[in-house]
């Protein structure tokens, strides 16, 4: 819970907050500073500096400013400055905190606390030009960071200091809105300290219908699982005064998605409240001493038709002549906003002054223009109406700025494809929809095939030139009320309204298909992806917006599992299946945690003398409740979920332990084959785990044999050499599984340093009988001879396989001819054996 009271916070908040270490990399950013610095993903700015994201004399300021923070070990405070918001494009004023970041009295870094103070400086200017005097806002600055032990490893103790760093009221409380966390500025404006609040609720410390205020907003965010934003009022006891708040509460959910709790972070607006109380005080007084004067003056007669229009920069887009006579409603294309005409109307014959009319109007030119006016009403010396004064605005900027906040709110920045809350809203609003009507919708999840690939290997300006060619196919193979989005990555998600049969689902589907797999040229390079896809259906599968998702995306995964390139409906067999493979992988993490893994070793023959010449180490799995489970039920999951590496580096110890073992129970010294995965092939630590396994177990490397398959090696034959190079340094011996299943060829062989081939048993099972396969075993057993490397049969299970394969000059042969795979104590009962028995050829 602590990692994910950790992201709420930082992430509802809306200071910037950020640690660095000592070279000025980012350690910790939080979504406000990723929003600034227009960055989507945390990921793409840890480890990084201020050089990646700002101008660079900007970034040699901050970069000065950490230095100084770091060699004095002293904060920075309150350091002021004006910085490019790129998500705007407009300079703001921004106020930073720096402290030291502590190890055990050590500096490690710094912490930084960045808030925008803009509306601030621009309180205050506005405050002078109006020669008033507004009393200076005073931000409290509150405790130091307290000493972090280990940011990194031990995130709660980050956490609790970030938490008191701020001057906010900080708390973290249950669904009974009992207190499980709290900051000091909250303990300190309640009277009391954090372990007195710990357990209890603020009944015990306001008065019964303030606190029945707070318990209720907490309780809609527990019972809608949707935060709420309120400016509420509350007894500030560390001041002895009522004081305002302006309070985020948002739901703390478990990795079920069940609300298990509320983060809230207020921050105290008493003086705020109070100064733009005096503001618009002031401002009132200005405009009635100035005759409402601004962007442009106007009047109106007691009929409200306009008899004076004073513009002289012509901001209004109108002259005299256009509007003498007409009443705002009688404007061309006027229509309004921020109310109806009704209420207008309403509020002018009543003779009232109103504020922030806003409308729409279009110019000469045909450019829809937004305009606000305030108004006043005139009163004659007979104290009769005479009509309205007021003052007026163009907010066509501003206007356009918040229909843009909101395109970008609600699509993706990439491909300019609405995104997933946007999705999800639609998908709501067309649940209503269908349920009132009667009709059914699909949904139709789409994981773009390989898409991995081609991102590693051109890099992520590739990927995301495709991710845009990809998302304009899809959107052109689709009706115009069928709804495309991104969801994320290279997901995708089609909404198809009013079907009336799955047919014409399918028949979408295949469209995406064709449209995504045609190849697409990108940096010069041909490139081709496929698309797997899931469809869920409305109501038959699920009823809603959740669930819905959900099923296309079991379906999405049932559809890679057939190959890829290929759409499946939802079906309940398939959530079964996905369930017990969820329930597998689960019960294989608890295996690994249990020892429930063990290994079984076969043994390799040596075709010329009959004596056993070397030992494979085959993993198992003794399940408590289902038994022994077979490898290949549970390797192709360890594999896909990443646990094979785990799952590899133990059977690597453990097969070196047990070879060495044997040595010291007097055997002579035997070979240890052990199977790698491609991961394993592929990951960063294995030539180090293979020199640490032959360490601990004392084993001598050439006795260790590392088995490969040609479709690992051919994915990539460059980095795979090097890998097999480096593994051969050690001394250690490679071999080549399941030989003539794949792509190798003789000119290939010769580039990887290999030792042994170890020929597939599907050439085998049917030796010497059928003619294709005596033909290419004997060609492989050539081949490996004329390379000088080590040729094994597997699968050898007949007498008659056996003698084709020695009289062809076979090396060694591994089956249950000789012997099936056996425990460690049998196998040392077959090495007794063996020494005691009489030479067989």
């Amino acid at each position: 819970m602590d990692r994910t009271l950790l992201r709420t916070l930082g992430d509802n908040t809306r200071d910037l907050i950020y640690a660095k270490d000592l070279e000025g990399h980012f350690l910790y950013v939080n979504a406000k500073l990723l929003q600034m610095s227009g960055v989507d993903s945390a990921d793409k700015m840890i480890g990084k500096t201020d050089f990646d994201f700002s101008p660079k004399d900007l970034a040699q300021g901050y970069f000065e400013d950490d230095q100084a923070v770091i060699l004095s070990n002293k904060p920075l405070t309150d350091r002021e400055e004006l910085v490019l918001d790129s998500d705007t494009g407009q300079a703001r004023w921004h106020s930073t905190t720096k402290v030291p970041l502590t190890d055990n009295g050590k500096v490690i870094g710094i912490m930084g606390i960045t808030r925008d103070i803009t509306a601030r400086r621009q309180a205050e200017e506005e405050a002078k030009k109006l020669n008033i005097e507004l009393e200076k806002r005073v931000e409290e600055r509150t405790q130091e960071l307290k000493k972090l032990s280990d940011v990194l490893a031990h995130e709660r103790n980050l956490m609790r200091t970030l938490v008191d760093s701020l001057p906010d009221n900080v708390f973290v409380k249950d669904t009974q809105s009992r207190f499980l966390l709290a900051n000091q500025a909250i303990a300190h404006a309640m009277g009391t300290t954090i372990e007195q609040l710990l357990g209890k609720t603020d009944f015990e410390f306001f008065p019964n219908k303030m606190a029945q205020s707070f318990f209720d907003s907490e309780q809609k965010v527990v019972q809608t699982g949707r935060p709420v934003h309120l400016e509420e009022p509350y007894l500030n006891q560390g001041k002895n005064q009522l004081s305002w708040v302006m309070t985020s509460k948002v739901p703390v959910r478990n990795s079920a998605g069940k609300v298990i709790g509320i983060v809230g972070i207020g921050r105290d607006i008493t003086e705020r409240r109070a100064s733009e109380l005096a503001l618009q005080e002031s401002q009132e007084r200005f405009r009635n001493l100035t005759e409402l004067s601004s962007d442009w003056y106007w009047e109106q007669d007691k009929n409200f038709a306009f008899i004076k229009l004073a513009d002289p920069n012509h901001k209004s887009g109108y002259r005299l002549n256009d509007v003498r006579g007409k009443t705002l409603q009688q404007l061309p294309h006027a229509k309004a906003l921020s109310s109806d005409w009704n209420s207008h109307q309403k509020c002018i014959s009543s003779n009232l002054p109103f504020r922030n009319f806003e409308f729409q109007v279009v110019d000469a030119e045909g450019n829809n223009r937004y305009l606000s006016l305030s108004g006043l009403p005139n009163f004659g010396d007979d104290g009769k109406f005479d009509g309205y004064r007021g003052i007026g605005c163009d907010i066509t900027e501003r206007k356009t700025a918040e229909a843009h906040t909101q395109y970008l709110a609600t699509h993706d920045s990439l491909t300019n494809l609405p995104n997933r809350a946007m999705f999800f809203e639609t998908l709501d609003l067309a649940i209503d929809s269908a349920q009132r009507n009667r009709r059914k919708l699909a949904v139709l999840f789409i994981d773009l095939d390989r898409f991995k690939n081609i991102n590693d290997t051109l890099g992520h300006y590739a990927g995301d030139t495709l991710l845009v060619e990809m998302s304009s196919r899809l959107s052109t193979s689709l009706r115009s009320c069928d709804v495309v989005a991104r969801l994320g990555g290279d997901e995708f998600a089609i909404l198809i309204q009013d079907i009336t049969d799955p047919e014409q689902v399918a028949k979408v589907a295949r469209k995406v298909i064709n449209a995504t797999a045609s190849p697409a040229t990108i940096l010069g390079q041909e490139c081709r992806v496929t698309a797997s896809i899931g469809v869920s259906i409305y109501p038959g599968d699920a009823r809603d917006t959740q669930s819905i998702m959900k099923n296309a995306d079991i379906a999405m995964y049932r559809a890679k599992d057939e190959g890829k390139n290929t759409y499946q409906f939802y079906s309940a067999d398939i959530s079964t299946r996905a369930f017990d493979r969820l329930t597998l992988e689960n019960n294989l993490r608890l295996g690994i945690e249990r020892d429930e893994l063990f290994l079984e070793y076969q043994a390799k023959r040596d075709l010329k003398t009959g004596d056993i010449c070397g030992v494979e180490a085959l993993i198992r799995w003794q399940h408590p409740k289902y038994g022994v489970i077979p490898p290949d039920n549970f390797i192709p999951l360890a594999e896909e979920t990443g646990l094979i590496v785990l799952v590899g580096r133990w059977v690597l110890k453990t097969a070196c332990t047990q070879a060495r073992r044997w040595q010291k129970d007097g055997f002579a010294p035997i070979g240890m084959a052990v199977n790698l995965s491609v991961r394993q092939l592929y990951d960063g630590h294995l030539v180090d785990d293979i020199a640490q396994a032959l360490k601990e177990s004392g084993l001598q490397p050439e006795l260790l044999e590392m088995e490969i398959t040609e479709g690992m090696v051919m994915q990539d034959t460059e980095r795979a050499i090097r890998i097999l190079q480096a593994i051969k340094g050690l001394g250690v011996r490679l071999a080549i599984d399941d030989f003539g299943v794949g792509y190798s060829s003789l000119a290939k062989i010769k580039r990887f340093p290999i030792d042994t081939l170890k020929v597939d048993r599907s050439f085998i099972c049917d030796l010497p009988q059928n003619t294709e396969d005596r033909a290419i075993a004997e060609a492989i057993i050539a081949m490996g001879r004329t390379l000088n490397l080590t040729v094994i049969a597997e699968g050898v299970e007949t007498v008659e396989q056996e003698t084709f394969l020695r009289l062809n000059h076979c090396d060694q042969s591994q089956g249950f001819y000789f012997s099936p795979p056996k425990s460690p104590e049998k196998f040392s009962e077959l090495m007794r054996e063996q020494i005691n028995r009489p030479r067989q050829f």
